[in-house]
């Protein structure tokens, strides 16, 4: 009772310092079913009628709620997600700069490019000795360092926003991505790396965001944001980038949703959020066989015009 109980304080502080989000990090499914026995267990075995009730609500409270984020947030609902004729589907991939396995990865993010593909940590897979040999043709590529574009759609805008590394935080890259959707619209693309020190409260991070973010002039707001935030669904880090953004309903997922760490993730610390000009779709992961990160790949349809 008393790990639920401590669970339940963390998902009130969120991940703000450092002792909770170590309990808001816990795989919501792990949490279910530990508070499934331990209420099993606190039924059988308690015999004092108030210590029992006292127990068994604080154990449902945790499993209900543990319940809820696991089916919200680490499995999608839906039999397939495969996207609708006319959608635009958007993958996002973190191969941990590949080094030698630059064209090895490339090749695997071939088979889920989709429209748009934004790359963190790319490496060498966009350099023209390595592009030419998994960049499909009349696609266009891109690469910033810290991040990568590939499209087959128009590129209207794609730059490195700005960058910063505070005194015990570390890098934050903003970069902005813009393509022509075949109805003429623009999709806009806010892509973020935020830090991955586990030990680092997110509270810091999000801070250091907002100073980055108040200092940057964004060209327009952002239709997606994604990217690998190192933070879980529901985080301080999300409420200061993209507040106004929402990531799939499970009902429009399909399969395990976690995308870290690979081959056995239990982590959604890879987001992928749109805002209100953008219908979801479809959403999915992909274990693409290399890096600790799954890819994300997302389907959306345009609610709202935006011809530029």
């Amino acid at each position: 009772m008393v790990f639920s109980v401590v669970w339940l304080v963390g998902q009130v502080a969120l991940d703000r310092w450092t002792w909770s989000q170590w309990l808001f990090w816990l795989p919501a499914c792990a949490v279910a079913a530990a508070a499934a026995v331990g209420a099993l267990a606190a039924w059988r075995l308690l015999r004092v009628s108030g210590a029992r009730r006292a127990s068994l609500a604080v154990l449902l409270a945790a499993l209900v709620l543990a319940s809820w984020r696991s089916a919200r947030h680490e499995v999608g609902w839906a039999w397939s997600a495969a996207p609708s004729p006319g959608a635009i589907v958007v993958t996002h991939w973190n191969p941990q700069w590949p080094g030698d396995q630059s064209l090895e990865a490339g090749r695997a993010l071939a088979g889920v490019l989709g429209d748009v593909a934004v790359i963190t940590g790319p490496g060498s897979m966009l350099r023209a000795s390595v592009r030419g040999g998994w960049v499909p043709d009349g696609a266009q590529a891109r690469d910033f360092g810290a991040f990568g574009i590939v499209s087959r759609l128009p590129i209207l805008d794609a730059r490195i926003l700005g960058s910063a590394s505070p005194p015990g935080i570390g890098a934050i890259w903003l970069a902005w991505f813009e393509v022509r959707a075949p109805s003429g619209d623009a999709i806009r693309i806010l892509a973020v790396d935020l830090p991955s020190q586990p030990r680092l409260a997110r509270g810091r991070v999000a801070a250091a965001l907002a100073e980055l973010r108040a200092s940057i002039r964004l060209p327009a707001e952002p239709d997606i944001v994604l990217g690998d935030l190192n933070a879980t669904p529901g985080s301080v880090v999300e409420r200061v980038i993209a507040p106004d953004h929402r990531s799939a309903p499970p009902w429009r997922a399909a399969g395990w949703l976690c995308t870290y760490r690979r081959p056995w993730a239990f982590f959604r610390i890879d987001a992928m959020l749109v805002g209100p000009r953008l219908a979801w779709d479809s959403y999915r992961t992909a274990d693409l066989g290399m890096s600790e990160h799954r890819a994300q790949v997302g389907a959306f349809r345009i609610e709202g015009s935006s011809r530029r």
